[in-house]
C-alpha cells in the first residue's frame, strides 16, 4: 500500500503529484550516481601509490622539483579527482536525504 498519498504538508494539504511520482524516480538515481561514484572513488584509490616512504618521510620538507610540481603529476591528478568525488558523494547524499525526509515525512 503507498501511504505517500495520505502525507499532509505543515499546513493539512496533501502533497502535490508531481511530489508523490518524482521523488521515487530521483531517489533511484540518486542512488545510482553515489553507487558508480563510489566504484569510481575505490578504483582511484586502488591506483593510487602509498603516501609512506618508510622511515625516511619523518625528515624535514623536501625542496626538490617533483615535490613542488607534484599536482601536475600523475600522482596529483588522482589525488585531485579522489577529492572531486568524495565531495560529489557527500553533496549527493546530502540531497539523497533531503528528499528522503521530504517525501516521507
Amino acid at each position: 500500500m503507498n501511504f505517500s498519498k495520505f502525507q499532509l504538508l505543515a499546513d493539512g494539504s496533501p502533497l502535490p503529484n508531481w511530489v508523490t511520482t518524482s521523488f521515487p524516480i530521483i531517489q533511484i538515481i540518486l542512488v545510482s550516481i553515489i553507487a558508480l561514484c563510489a566504484i569510481a572513488l575505490i578504483v582511484l584509490v586502488f591506483c593510487q601509490e602509498s603516501n609512506s616512504n618508510g622511515l625516511g618521510s619523518l625528515g624535514g620538507a623536501e625542496n626538490s622539483f617533483y615535490s613542488q610540481n607534484k599536482g601536475n603529476s600523475r600522482e596529483g591528478r588522482l589525488k585531485k579527482w579522489t577529492y572531486i568525488l568524495a565531495g560529489i558523494i557527500f553533496v549527493l547524499t546530502v540531497l539523497y536525504f533531503i528528499s528522503f525526509a521530504i517525501y516521507h515525512g
